[in-house]
């Protein structure tokens, strides 16, 4: 998965199964770092959308830096962390002002945990049976996941089935708690298959092409 990199693109999905974009999921190394990226493009009713975060870690999955970059029709936000891993800070900057924040050990942004959850199930440190794991991850806050295992099951998104180890993952922070299942392939790299994501406005999915 890490050692020799990896190129996941994702078929976004209406309900009624018709496609409103795409998702590519990378990593790859640079010496002793890990380069991590999710570019989303996608055509929502009232304007395009297009985010990009990217990380950069550690060998142990540690978050040195996290950009992302939000565009929704004519608005855009950029935010960017610094972590200082030996002073347990990260300095958080967004429209030019700075902000530092005192962080845990080993502390981890989104994509950093999103890729050691997935480690973890390839070593066998996180079984498949386990009923429930928690992670944590910071984005401006620290924010609490919950992984609960569920029964193994296909699901049809578009025109595919898949068949995979199915979780709950929940995020848990100051704005409220998101929940989204995910299927991941029971392969060497523990591949995510699917996603299947609840919003206000409509439950969205994303299956692997």
């Amino acid at each position: 998965m890490l050692a020799s990199g990896e190129k996941l693109n994702y078929n976004l999905l209406w309900p009624s199964g018709i496609s409103l974009g795409e998702a590519v999921l990378q990593a790859s190394h640079a010496g002793a770092e890990i380069h991590l990226e999710v570019t989303v493009d996608a055509d929502l009713p009232q304007y395009h959308a297009a985010y990009t975060f990217s990380s950069v870690t550690d060998e142990q999955l540690c978050s040195l830096q996290f950009h992302q970059r939000l565009r929704e029709g004519g608005r855009t936000t950029d935010e960017s962390y610094q972590f200082d891993q030996q002073k347990h800070q990260v300095r958080r900057t967004r429209a030019g002002r700075t902000v530092t924040d005192t962080v845990p050990e080993c502390a981890r942004d989104p994509l950093a945990l999103l890729y050691f959850f997935r480690q973890q199930l390839a070593l066998g440190k996180l079984p498949v049976g386990t009923p429930q794991a928690t992670g944590v991850f910071y984005l401006g806050g620290e924010y609490t996941v919950r992984y609960m295992a569920l029964t193994p099951e296909q699901v049809k998104l578009g025109t595919k089935e898949w068949e995979g180890d199915r979780f709950q993952i929940t995020a848990s922070g100051a704005p409220g708690e998101q929940s989204l299942e995910v299927w991941i392939r029971p392969d060497a790299s523990r591949t995510p298959i699917a996603v299947r994501l609840p919003l206000p406005l409509a439950t969205f999915a994303a299956e692997l092409e």
